[in-house]
């Protein structure tokens, strides 16, 4: 009776290993989107916002590195997806934890947490996030409308690292996923109920608040038959070589016009530096010849118009000079008529003094006749 016993719990037991060794046997061969960090892209966005928020890739130490404040932050990455069968592979590493691992149990605290977003769909606003968190837990849930349904709570994890880096490895295929921490099979899900919804779309981040995290690579595997809008070309390793040769090439050449444009920029800016210098000189020397016309400035009523006052004033000073005119023709003819006169009178005096000096001529005449007599 107990030799049967032991039979029965032992076939239970050898089930339920059963029922949790992965399902998907999919060998994902392809190379899709191998990211490694050492080297800037605009498929991972950075920023650094004045809430604590940030996301930036740092090359020289080749990870990807991601922040919180008081809220969640949620980062798609910017590379279109069409994959509805892969493998992801990543590899996180969160802040250390200050308090203890037990403590923060005992209180309902989960310490910082990240999650991976998997096919985000835009139109829906609907993705899975598996999540693991500070005190070696994780979760499944599903995002839609902004709000977040666990499909699997917090569960406690022997093979997730507290304080260490731990990668994590999702497989999909039809709707169903298996999850794998630190190349350790942990649960599986069939999901089928969302494929209408979830079928492919975008990957990202999704951190809990007051989190921070190392994300050391990013790998996206698809089958040995994909043909989609990703797909790498399998070079051999002479064509591998020459296109490394001429991406370097093109590196060279852009690093040289990059600096010539440096250089033709710096040239620019001094024209413009010249140009600011002349155009103040003019500016100085226009406003030293404005200060010469301050004294006019009362000539002009403050409530009228410049023209109209200027008008004013030469008008009146038009009739004035008239006026003038008129006068001193009035003069020139007086005196032309006084030099008429003085003419005239010299004339008259003229013939006066003929007159007599005929008289005075005939009168001594008449005297010489006399005398001889």
């Amino acid at each position: 009776m107990k030799f049967w016993y032991i039979i029965l719990i032992f076939g239970a037991f050898s089930n339920l290993l059963i029922g949790q060794e992965s399902a998907i046997k999919t060998k994902f061969l392809q190379k899709i989107l191998i990211e490694d960090f050492n080297e800037q892209n605009l498929r991972f966005p950075t920023t650094t916002e004045s809430n604590g928020t940030y996301s930036m890739i740092m090359d020289n130490h080749s990870y990807y590195g991601l922040g919180s404040g008081e809220h969640a932050y949620p980062i798609l990455i910017k590379w279109q997806n069409d994959l509805v069968n892969f493998k992801l592979k990543t590899s996180i590493r969160l802040k250390d934890e200050e308090d203890w691992e037990a403590m923060q149990k005992i209180q309902g605290q989960t310490g910082q947490v990240i999650g991976v977003v998997l096919k985000y769909n835009p139109d829906t606003q609907e993705a899975l996030i598996f999540q693991i968190n500070g005190v070696r837990q994780y979760k499944l849930s599903h995002l839609k409308n902004e709000k977040v349904k666990n499909l699997i709570n917090w569960t406690d994890s022997k093979q997730l690292k507290r304080n260490d880096v731990n990668e994590i490895m999702i497989k999909t295929q039809d709707h169903k996923y298996d999850f794998f921490i630190n190349g350790q099979f942990v649960f599986k899900k069939n999901l089928e109920r969302f494929k209408e919804s979830i079928t492919n779309g975008s990957f990202g981040f999704y951190l809990g608040a007051h989190t921070q995290a190392m994300i050391n690579y990013f790998h996206v595997y698809a089958e040995k038959d994909y043909d989609g809008i990703n797909k790498l070309l399998n070079l051999s390793e002479e064509d591998a070589k020459k296109l490394i040769a001429e991406k370097e090439q093109l590196q060279t050449e852009l690093n040289a016009k990059h600096a010539e444009e440096i250089k033709e920029l710096h040239s620019v800016i001094k024209i413009l530096e010249n140009e600011l210098k002349t155009t103040n000189q003019i500016k100085d020397s226009i406003y030293r010849e404005n200060l010469k016309f301050q004294p006019f400035e009362d000539l002009i009523d403050k409530k009228g118009d410049f023209m109209y006052t200027l008008t004013t004033d030469l008008r009146e000073q038009i009739e004035k000079n008239k006026i003038l005119q008129q006068e001193n023709q009035k003069l020139l003819d007086s005196i032309n008529f006084l030099t008429d006169k003085q003419e005239s009178f010299k004339l008259e005096y003229l013939k006066v003094l003929d007159q007599m000096m005929q008289k005075e001529d005939t009168m001594s005449t008449e005297k010489k006749d006399t005398i001889y007599e």
